[in-house]
């Protein structure tokens, strides 16, 4: 009989909540998307809870959407997160091996990332992530995997991801007021990776910049290995902003006006009815003017923000291939264009892998994270039971009652005596 796991991913984003259902084929090396949703994220500034009840409700809304799509009760899940508070600092770690005269084992390997881990932080920061960039044995450098190997000496130099501890601890409560365990708090920038960037790509040295609603994260990758994390607190949403206050429409239509300006054409659009785009107005404005005097100045804000993160890490030289733009303002007009031109890398769109089931409709660069979340979950092992491929089968042994039973009395404790 074939059997699966049942991955849940949640990913947080700036604007909306993507919630995905994959079945893991372990032994294809294969994941089958059987469930999407996505909801706006309200209760949320640039990924932080601002209202944590109104950030349950839109977890809530897209969890049980992507349930009722796939028939599968969502209990557990890796949660992908992005915000301007992460950010990323070197690290080192030296342990002695526990019996020199034998093989470097797990257990040294948990204890020189957990000595790295041990750095000074601000207070109410925290530590995310712990990313190994090489270990060394002995003097001897350029290790990836250290285990088996024989040493008395084990070093790493890590890439430390730090975070709010209130923020995390924020969004953990509301996780669990939505009746979600959280089996991992995931950078979606390494998520992203994933699916985005190819391993020549994280090898020679790469920039993925990944545009989000109201944020846009760099990351750098050199030698297979993140070595920088940060978020900018500037994305796609001010652009819409901007045409509203320029051209003075509503938040709405200067949405619309931004994604058709954002359509490739052969030929420049100059003056034209916004009545035409779909737009409840009878303006005629020169949609050049719109495009080079408001959204161009905006984008080579980001780009020039993005140039500077790097050469202050003095990253600049150490990327030659290149940048990579993704997420939901991947295709912002000239983005490519600008890019280049400020950064003076060369630029491309990063479109995340194909995976099976449904998830052909959501394989574009607005859902990079989510679809990257997936790989990661897979690759780490979601820790849900083997389920059969049987629906029924699949249901029961994946329910939890108590959720269940938790998320009932959420709604009935209003109307208590």
């Amino acid at each position: 009989m074939s059997y699966s796991k049942i991955i849940n991913v949640i990913d947080i984003g700036t604007t909306k909540i993507t919630t995905l259902v994959a079945q893991h084929l372990a032994e294809e090396k294969k994941l089958n998307v059987i469930g999407v949703a996505s909801a706006p994220a309200k209760g949320f500034r640039r990924g932080q809870i601002v209202n944590i009840e109104e950030a349950t409700n839109s977890l809530i809304a897209s969890i049980e959407a992507a349930e009722r799509m796939a028939s599968v009760p969502i209990r557990k899940a890796y949660v992908g997160i992005v915000a301007p508070h992460l950010a990323s600092l070197k690290s080192t770690g030296v342990v002695a091996v526990t019996e020199p005269e034998k093989e470097i084992t797990p257990l040294d390997v948990e204890k020189v990332l957990e000595a790295a881990r041990a750095v000074s932080l601000p207070k109410n920061t925290t530590v995310l992530h712990v990313v190994p960039r090489q270990f060394i044995v002995d003097g001897q450098e350029g290790i990836i995997d250290p285990l088996r190997m024989t040493g008395v000496r084990l070093e790493v130099l890590a890439t430390i991801l730090t975070a709010s501890a209130a923020a995390l601890n924020n969004l953990r409560k509301a996780l669990l007021e939505a009746g979600i365990t959280p089996l991992d708090l995931v950078y979606s920038g390494f998520a992203s990776a994933e699916t985005v960037l190819s391993p020549t790509e994280q090898e020679l040295g790469s920039v993925l910049l990944d545009v989000g609603g109201t944020v846009t994260s760099v990351t750098v990758f050199n030698d297979g290995a993140p070595v920088f994390v940060k978020v900018l607190p500037v994305g796609s949403v001010n652009v819409t902003n901007d045409l509203a206050i320029g051209l003075r429409l509503p938040l709405e239509e200067a949405e619309k006006l931004k994604i058709f300006l954002s359509q490739k054409r052969k030929k420049p659009v100059k003056n034209r009815s916004l009545a035409e785009i779909g737009i409840n107005s009878r303006r005629e404005i020169d949609f050049e003017v719109a495009l080079n005097g408001i959204v161009q100045p905006r984008l080579e804000e980001i780009c020039q923000l993005t140039r500077d993160e790097l050469q202050k890490a003095k990253l600049l030289g150490a990327t030659p291939a290149g940048i990579v733009v993704t997420g939901g303002g991947g295709f912002l007009p000239n983005l490519e264009v600008i890019a280049q031109r400020i950064i003076g890398l060369p630029v491309r769109i990063g479109q995340p892998r194909q995976l099976g089931g449904i998830a052909e409709e959501i394989t574009t660069p607005a859902y990079s994270s989510a679809l990257g979340l997936l790989e990661y979950a897979a690759k780490k092992g979601s820790g849900e039971n083997k389920t059969s491929f049987a629906p029924n089968l699949t249901f029961f042994q994946n329910t939890d009652f108590r959720g269940t039973a938790e998320r009932l009395l959420k709604i009935l404790r209003p109307l208590l005596p």
